[in-house]
């Protein structure tokens, strides 16, 4: 890939800069922007895989290779540096990554020649932040401008003209209603030419995002900058068993925002802070921020699907993507449906037929989950859960216990949010449920049918679908340690004893620990685990695959749909933990005869 010369494939381009601003920016940052737009566009032409997953998602990880020339060698080449960004990137996108940094020979890429539209004078103002021209980052703009009495200057990425058409509009409309002054705009086009995107999972896209806004801000004089984001989407919890690794995105996650914090830190040597003003609300509480701050009449400008070649003149979301369920659930939970008709999206989300694909299955899963998190306890929360623990030690100045409980009262909210709308709708169209007026796959008479839900599926689709509603019923995998006998034990008459105890007692300690302190399970490494065990890494390897084979039983016994990870996790780079989503009981509440399955 190349930015400039005879070999361009790759576009970056920042308009509406000025020429104050520029003379601000140093080359190191330059080697950031091409850092960034390299691997985001890299993740858009390498394909992670077919739609039908197996294993859930177990060959979604890539390993991708980059040798980048910079302009600032010596810091690139710092090990803490590469670490910071190889680390942050992989937590991001489930993607092994290694960079091999070289000195960029001349003549190199001029920076102007970056910053095509410059302006004068320049505009001084408050806060930077990161727009997108959604419901959420429209939502902190607005109360940064009229409930806070803030100036900003909003960077917007852009791979499509309709994304950048729609982020102007909403710029053009606030300035309109007066904010002139207090408000300036800086698209970003980066994009790849030439090459058709592959991929479309796009979870480098906030890797870009956050290098963009840093960037601009230090131009700016400035050592923050914003993600308006709601805390709900920031975790992202995955809706459906297969919906892992590198298909559940971590774009705004706490530990992704904390690992560019101090890639950023490193960078400059400078403390910087990546600010979440809406950290703590649901969708629903930062919709009702947009009518509160009277700006009610411009929601429906603000677009939230991710799916722009689908767009018309008067549909720009499908109604079927994650994100415009999310968005829906939103609005009308806030009770301002009637600002945003729904002939504005192609399905709409209660009322029409979604039995192409996976449409019905993706909202399904999205009110299965939060049904079942509003029926889980506080103290069942984490355990269920496994996903938030690797947030709750990354909020600055929230201890983790008390992160754990804001966290749990903010699904909560949300969780209510979803029911209110379904119960809502059940009333509203009681009659023509009794009369089956309503299309059989639409959502609402799934959420009102008990039993099971026909819909013409894909080839795989009954597997896929059977494997996806038992990883959403199923509890945790449960285990009981016992030391004195020397066993670990597994409900369903099962039992690990000799070399693949071992194995177990080398990772338990780290895994009480974690859960213990609402901490994420760190991975032991494989030369060291090797050698707590006292044998080669070949046969430890030998001796994960039989411990594997060993609990294969626990499928038809439990009823577990398992993968190779269900129980030892692996991670490239990383090594080996139990996995965080297990549960350890006593040794008192495994029932029934256990039988050995020791392969010693």
């Amino acid at each position: 890939m190349n930015v400039h010369g005879p070999s361009k494939n790759v576009n970056l381009r920042i308009d509406y800069i000025s020429r104050t601003m520029l003379s601000n920016l140093p080359d190191l940052l330059i080697d950031l922007l091409e850092v960034a737009a390299y691997v985001y566009c890299a993740d858009q032409r390498l394909v992670r895989g077919s739609e039908q997953l197996s294993k859930f998602g177990e060959n979604w990880r890539r390993s991708l290779r980059f040798s980048i020339p910079v302009r600032e060698l010596e810091v690139w080449q710092d090990p803490e540096v590469q670490d910071a960004l190889i680390d942050t990137l992989g937590f991001l996108s489930d993607d092994s990554y290694t960079f091999d940094f070289r000195q960029a020979e001349t003549p190199v890429q001029p920076k102007e020649l970056y910053f095509q539209d410059l302006i004068d004078p320049a505009d001084e103002h408050d806060e930077v932040a990161l727009f997108s021209g959604g419901v959420d980052s429209f939502a902190g703009a607005v109360t940064d401008l009229v409930a806070n009495g803030r100036s900003l200057t909003l960077v917007g990425h852009y791979s499509s003209t309709k994304v950048r058409s729609v982020q102007e509009g909403l710029i053009a409309e606030l300035k309109r209603k007066g904010f002139d002054r207090r408000l300036s705009y800086v698209p970003v086009w980066v994009s790849n030419e030439g090459v058709r995107a592959r991929e479309f999972t796009q979870r480098t896209r906030s890797f870009l995002f956050a290098c963009l806004g840093f960037v601009v801000a230090r131009m700016s004089g400035k050592d923050s900058f914003s993600f308006y984001e709601n805390g709900v989407v920031s975790i992202n919890l995955p809706l459906a068993g297969d919906v892992v690794g590198g298909r559940a995105t971590r774009t705004t996650h706490p530990k992704v925002l904390r690992g560019l914090e101090h890639l950023f830190s490193l960078l400059l040597d400078r403390q910087i802070q990546i600010h979440t003003p809406l950290q703590w609300l649901t969708k629903t509480e930062v919709t009702e921020k947009i009518a509160a701050a009277g700006m009610v009449d411009l929601l429906s400008q603000t677009v939230s699907c991710t799916r722009p070649r689908k767009w018309t003149e008067g549909q720009k979301h499908c109604g079927v993507c994650s994100q415009c369920i999310d968005r829906r659930f939103g609005i009308l939970a806030a009770g301002l449906g009637e600002h945003e008709p729904p002939a504005r999206y192609m399905h709409d989300l209660l009322l029409d037929d979604r039995s192409g694909g996976d449409d019905l299955r993706m909202a399904l899963a999205y009110v299965s989950l939060f049904k079942r998190i509003s029926t889980t306890t506080k103290a069942r929360f984490l355990v269920d859960f496994p996903e938030i623990v690797s947030a709750v030690g990354h909020f600055p100045g929230v201890p983790t216990a008390e992160a754990g409980d804001r966290l749990f009262d903010l699904f909560q909210r949300h969780a209510n949010s979803v029911e209110d709308v379904i119960s809502s709708a059940l009333r509203e169209y009681s009659t023509a449920l009794f009369r089956n007026e309503l299309p059989a796959a639409s959502l609402l008479v799934a959420c009102n049918n008990r039993g099971h839900v026909e819909v013409a599926p894909p080839s795989t689709y009954d597997a896929d679908m059977k494997a996806f509603m038992d990883r959403l019923s199923v509890a945790p995998l449960e285990f009981a340690f016992d030391d004195d006998q020397e066993r670990v034990y597994f409900k369903g008459a099962m039992a690990l004893e000799g070399a693949n105890f071992k194995l177990v007692a080398a990772l338990i300690e780290a895994f009480r620990t974690a859960k213990k302190r609402r901490s994420e399970v760190p991975y032991r490494s494989a030369p060291d685990l090797a050698q707590c065990l006292g044998i080669s890494d070949q046969s430890m390897r030998q001796q994960l695959k039989r411990l594997r084979e060993a609990i294969e039983p626990l499928n038809v016994s439990l009823g577990i749909p398992m993968d190779q990870d269900s129980f030892i996790q692996t991670k490239e780079r990383a090594g080996y933990r139990i996995n965080p989503q297990c549960c350890e009981i006593s040794v008192a509440d495994i029932t029934g005869s256990i039988s050995s399955a020791s392969t010693d």
